[in-house]
This record gives C-alpha cells, structure tokens and sequence, in this order.
C-alpha cells in the first residue's frame, strides 16, 4: 500500500515550498534546472521585476547558460553590465566583454588579461593595473607574466614565471605549455618536449575536470555528478578531494546508484590510501545500504589479494547468497577455500 501511495502521490513527500515552486528552496535543495524554470515562468508573469530579472541571469550564469543569461539581461540597463561582462566572457566574445568589464575592479582583472590576449594586444599596461589591484604576489599573474615575456622573446624570464606559476598551480595548462615552447626557444629541447608532453597528457584530464565541474554545477545534489568530479580529481592526483566527493556521493546515492561510487571509493582507498581494511568497510557498508554481489566480490577480491582467504571466503558466501547460481563466484569461493584448506595426510 505505501508503495502505491509513493507512486501515486510523490508530491506528498516533498517539503510544501517545493511543491509550490519556490524557485530559491528549489535551488537550495540542488534541482537547479526546475529553480531556473520556476524563475522563468514567475518572470514571464512580472516582466517588468527588474531584481527578478537580474536573480534569473545570476542563476543562469550559475550554471553555465551564458547565452540564455544574456537574453535575460536584454531589458535591463547599463546597471546589468557587470553581469554582461561575465557572459560574453565566458563566451569568448572578447571584445564586446572589454568595454563592459571594469579595469578598476579585481574581480575582473584577470578577464581583462584573458580578453586582450586572446585578441593578440599588448598587456603590459593591464598587467600593472592588476598587480595593483590583486597585489604583487598574486601567483594568477604569473603566467600572464610568463606569456607577456614570450611574446617578447625574454624566454629567459618567461621561463622563471611559467616555472613560478607551476609552483603555485601545478594544473596550470597554460603555464605548462608556455614554459615548454620557451624551453625550446632557449634550446632546452629535450626538457622542452618532455613538458610539451606533459602538458598534452594534462590536457583532456583538465577537460574532464572542467566538464565534471560544469555537471556539479547544473545538479550539486546529484550523486553520479559528484563522483564524476570525484573521477576527475582522482585522475589528476588529488586523493583527498577525490575521497570527499565520493563519500558525499555516496550520502547522496539512492538505491543501485550507490554500487559504482561504492567501487570507486573501495578501490581509491585500496590503491591511493593502501588501506585494505578502510576499502573493505566501505564496500561493506554499502552492501549494507544496498545490498549487491559485486560489493562482497570485490572486497573479497582485495582479501585474497591481500593473502587473508578466511575473511575472503566469508565475502565470497555472502555474494554466493546473493547470486546462487553464479559460476564466478562459486569459482572464488573454491579458490578461497582451497587456499587455507590443509591436507591433514602431510
């Protein structure tokens, strides 16, 4: 009876803002697209609510929907510019994203760089005014140095500030490949190609970050976006974000969502943590939650691994429960017995 109730009247369960539409308790609980949605049809009715107006193109920036934000920002004034600026520099249209963003403001400082040099101009005045504006020791500005140098064929200098950016930011892609082409420059060819190469190794981790990120964004609450992101951390050799995103999925997960993420952070614990023990509770406690043959396979998998069969084969019967007829497990479970079985004639 519950069940049909659930199926037929699943409204009764959410809070009575969500059911209403509250476009800002909709973006609070993560369903970013449906607050989105709620601030359009609520705009559609008042056309005229400038704040209402700037909240929807706010949101929308939010989530990447630069296009869209600047369709909203069509009937507001000179005021909405900073937003403006920030849409048609997200969408690469750079000179109409100059003449609105502001040289005396911080936050736009290193836009400005990005613009001008994307349209090839010189940089030198921009880059005082940001050291200005963001302080000399900004590590952002380091690489804007380091590509400003190049262009002048100081590839001596550029070299020390790629090398200082890459301190500061190891992921820098574009400091890593500026710092290659100079090392060429300067006839460091061998050092030169190898961080070229690095730098074409970074590239589609970056991408996949960048994706992942822009996932996160659109739906924080969403389980498999959260550890995508934790995927992409991973690949780039951030362990301790990695391990954060996927517990937070894995508080998030319903049902048989749980089991990949649960995989996942088994075997990030395993490899990266080298703690057996913590990776086979994880997989445990999920089982847990949900239970499935692949948790109790793949914990028992680590144990044999690990040399323990008596706590492998323990594993291995529970996935057997699970799965009865499956001729892989039944296999694991000989293989573990065999190996602490003794012959009592030696």
């Amino acid at each position: 009876m519950r069940l049909a109730l659930l199926l037929v009247f699943p409204l009764a369960l959410q809070p009575f803002h969500l059911q209403q539409g509250d476009p800002h308790a909709l973006w609070a609980a993560g369903r970013r697209v449906e607050a989105i949605e709620a601030l359009c049809q609520r705009l559609s009715s008042h056309p005229r609510e400038e704040g209402l107006r700037r909240t929807l193109a706010e949101r929308q920036l939010e989530v990447h929907w630069y296009a869209a934000a600047l369709q909203t920002l069509e009937l507001l004034g000179p005021e909405a510019d900073d937003l403006r600026a920030i849409a048609l520099y997200r969408l690469a249209r750079w000179e109409e994203a100059l003449a609105r963003l502001s040289p005396d403001d911080p936050a736009h400082a290193l836009m400005r760089l990005e613009a001008l040099e994307a349209l090839g101009r010189e940089t030198d005045a921009e880059l005082a005014r940001a050291r200005s504006l963001l302080g000399a020791a900004e590590p952002r500005l380091l690489g804007f140095e380091g590509r400003a140098r190049a262009r002048k064929a100081d590839h001596a200098g550029a070299v020390v500030a790629f090398r200082l950016a890459l301190q500061a930011d190891p992921l820098d892609g574009a400091a890593l490949y500026g710092l290659g082409r100079s090392l060429i420059a300067l006839g460091e060819r061998e050092e030169g190609l190898q961080t070229l190469e690095r730098h074409r190794a970074l590239t589609p981790l970056l991408d996949q970050l960048d994706f992942a990120r822009r996932s996160v964004d659109l739906a924080p609450m969403h389980a498999p976006n959260l550890a995508a992101l934790g995927d992409a951390e991973r690949a780039l050799g951030r362990v301790d974000q990695a391990k954060a995103l996927y517990e937070r999925a894995l508080a998030l997960a319903a049902g048989a969502e749980s089991v990949p993420i649960a995989l996942r952070h088994a075997r990030l614990l395993d490899e990266d943590r080298h703690d057996l023990d913590g990776a086979v509770r994880a997989l445990e406690n999920a089982a847990a939650r949900f239970p499935d043959a692949r948790l109790y396979v793949r914990a028992g998998d680590l144990l044999m691994q690990a040399d323990r069969p008596i706590e492998a084969v323990q594993r291995f019967l529970k996935a057997g429960e699970l799965r009865p007829s499956d001729p892989a497990i039944a296999a694991r479970i000989e293989a573990a017995r065999a190996a602490y079985r003794r012959d009592p004639g030696q």
